[in-house]
């Protein structure tokens, strides 16, 4: 009898790939891809933000939205509802995996992605699948890419340097939680996501 299919993030804990490297990442403004440019999204609402945040943190939703909204002064509320979008299905999730790989002393190393594309006006900042073509060093293969346009040779060829040039430092550990920044100044930074972790689970170190 064939065993029952399993989450690939089970697989990466107690499963086939419990001993392989596993490099694990997030850009900044990684909802804003699929969200920030949509009319509908637009005109939101400091009310709709703060009702999509208690799916998230029930009764602490308004301290939950303050605390956004003070990370980036003068933030709409529109791009508060996509710093809550962003955690929810990508840097909460990554960063949860990341420390359960740490806590059973599993190989992984975590990096953030900075630069933001002027594409669009700059409305997408650094968003979803932006590292990729960094990642890969394959601008070429990018070039019907709309949210690249913009985006300086020099500034692009050095960031695609320096990418491929620091795939390897600190493991990401419970101690030093060190995390890659990617931007114009590549540099490993402790703990990067630890005051948005914190602020979703109140109860971790």
């Amino acid at each position: 009898m064939a065993a029952p299919d399993r989450h690939p993030a089970d697989l990466l804990l107690s499963g086939a790939g419990t001993d392989i490297d596993v490099l694990i990442g997030w850009t900044r403004e990684e909802a804003n891809c699929a969200f920030a440019l949509s009319e509908p999204y637009a005109g939101t609402t400091r009310e709709q933000v703060l009702a999509r945040a208690r799916a998230a943190f029930g009764s602490r939703a308004a301290e939950a939205c303050t605390a956004y909204e003070e990370a980036r002064p003068g933030a709409r509320p529109l791009d508060v509802l996509m710093e809550l979008i962003t955690d929810e299905l990508f840097r909460m999730p990554g960063v949860a995996l990341a420390e359960r790989r740490a806590a059973r002393g599993r190989p992984v190393w975590a990096y953030r992605f900075n630069l933001p594309t002027p594409a669009h006006d700059g409305r997408l900042g650094a968003a979803h699948c932006l590292e990729l073509p960094f990642v890969f060093d394959n601008f070429d293969k990018w070039s019907r890419a709309p949210f690249l346009a913009g985006l300086a040779p020099r500034v692009r060829d050095g960031l695609a340097a320096a990418v491929h040039a620091s795939w390897r430092w600190d493991r990401y550990g419970r101690d030093s939680r060190t995390t890659m920044t990617l931007d114009s100044v590549t540099t490993a930074v402790e703990d990067v996501a630890g005051y948005w972790r914190r602020l979703h689970h109140p109860a971790t170190p």
